[in-house]
C-alpha cells in the first residue's frame, strides 16, 4: 500500500479585543466564540464563506469556509478542516464505463481541504496545522478566522500570527557575515500580499516582469562570488547582507510573508569564515509521518496521529 509523507507545523494566534471589550474578552474566549459562531453555521446548513480576494482586481477568487469544527473540552482543544475552493482550470472526470470526459462542475465545485488542530489552554492559542501545497495555508487561516472575529462578530480588532521556528532564524541573523549565493522562487502575484516596505524595496522589478510578461513563476539566483571557490570573500555585501536580514527579520515578525516564496535560500559566509547555509522553507517546526493514507478514515484519526507529539511540543515551548 502507497505510502505518503504529512507534515504539520506550528503558530501561535492571539486575538486582541476591542478596548470596550478588554475586561470581557480575552483570545480565547474570542477564539471559542469565533469557532461556535462557525460551526453554528454549519449546523444550519449555511457554512460561512469569504473570498480572500475580494477586494483585489485582476485576481482569481480565493474563497475559504470552515468544513468541520468539533471542540474538546477535556483537552482544550478544538479539530478543525478549512476548505479552499479550487478556481481557473477545471478538471474533468472519466465515467467508469465511457470513454469521454464529464466537466466536474456538473457535480459541484472543486475544494482542497486543510486540516489542523487548535490548544487553547493558554492565554494565546497554538495551531498544529497540516501542510497542503494545494489547500488552504496558515495564511488563509489567519485571514478567515480575524474576519471573523472582527467584521462578523466585532470581537477583535487584530490577530497576530507567529510561526514556530527552529532555531535557523536566529542562528542565521546572528553569525551572518557575508551573502554569497541567493536563490528565489516566486509567484509574481504573490508580491501584491508583502507589506509595502519590503515590496517597494526589493521586489519591484519582479513586479513589473509579472505585469507585464505574466509568468507562473519568477526564480532568480544571484552570486557574489565565483561558482565552485572556497576564498574567503574580503569585501562585505553590504546591500545583499542587508536585503536577507530585512527579509528573514520579517519573516520571523510577518511569517505570512513565507507563504509568498516558493524557495528561499541563502549560501553565506558566517563570523568564523565557514560558510552556511539558510533555507527559508526547511526552517519551520515540523512534525513528519509517512502514513498510509488509507488508513485515515475520519478526520479524528488525523488528530490522534498528532496528539503524542502535540502534547509534547505544548510542553517543550511551554
Amino acid at each position: 500500500m502507497a505510502k505518503e509523507i504529512l507534515r504539520f507545523h506550528f503558530y501561535s494566534v492571539r486575538f486582541k479585543p476591542y478596548s470596550h471589550l478588554e475586561n470581557e474578552y480575552n483570545s480565547s474566549n474570542i477564539l471559542k466564540e469565533t469557532v461556535t459562531f462557525l460551526t453554528n453555521e454549519l449546523h444550519n446548513g449555511q457554512g460561512y464563506l469569504i473570498d480572500k480576494h475580494r477586494n483585489r482586481k485582476n485576481e482569481s477568487p480565493r474563497e475559504l469556509f470552515m468544513t468541520s469544527a468539533v471542540f474538546i473540552p477535556k483537552d482544550r482543544r478544538i479539530r478543525c478542516s478549512l476548505a479552499l475552493l479550487r478556481s481557473g482550470r477545471i478538471p474533468k472526470i472519466k465515467p467508469a464505463d465511457k470513454f469521454e470526459l464529464v466537466p466536474i462542475k456538473t457535480l459541484g465545485s472543486i475544494a482542497e481541504e486543510t486540516h489542523f488542530f487548535i490548544d487553547y489552554s493558554r492565554d494565546y492559542s497554538i495551531v498544529c496545522i497540516e501542510y497542503n501545497h494545494y489547500g488552504p495555508r496558515m495564511s488563509d487561516i489567519e485571514y478567515y478566522l480575524r474576519n471573523v472575529a472582527k467584521d462578523k462578530l466585532k470581537l477583535s480588532k487584530a490577530l497576530e500570527t507567529n510561526l514556530y521556528l527552529s532555531n535557523t532564524i536566529d542562528k542565521t541573523l546572528k553569525s551572518l557575515r557575508n551573502v554569497l549565493n541567493m536563490q528565489i522562487k516566486i509567484q509574481p502575484s504573490k508580491i501584491a500580499q508583502m507589506d509595502n516596505d519590503i515590496k517597494g524595496q526589493y521586489f519591484t522589478g519582479i513586479n513589473t516582469i509579472g505585469n507585464r510578461l505574466k509568468p507562473n513563476y519568477i526564480k532568480i539566483e544571484t552570486f557574489f562570488q565565483t561558482p565552485g571557490s572556497n576564498v574567503i570573500s574580503e569585501e562585505l555585501n553590504r546591500e545583499a547582507n542587508s536585503m536577507v536580514t530585512t527579509l528573514i527579520q520579517k519573516f520571523k515578525k510577518c511569517p505570512f510573508h513565507i507563504d509568498c516564496f516558493d524557495d528561499f535560500t541563502v549560501k553565506y559566509e558566517n563570523k568564523d569564515g565557514e560558510e552556511d547555509f539558510f533555507n527559508l522553507l526547511k526552517g519551520k517546526k515540523e512534525l513528519e509521518y509517512e502514513v498510509e493514507m488509507k488508513s485515515i478514515k475520519k478526520k479524528r484519526h488525523l488528530y490522534e496521529l498528532v496528539e503524542e507529539d502535540f502534547n509534547e511540543f505544548m510542553i517543550s515551548f511551554n
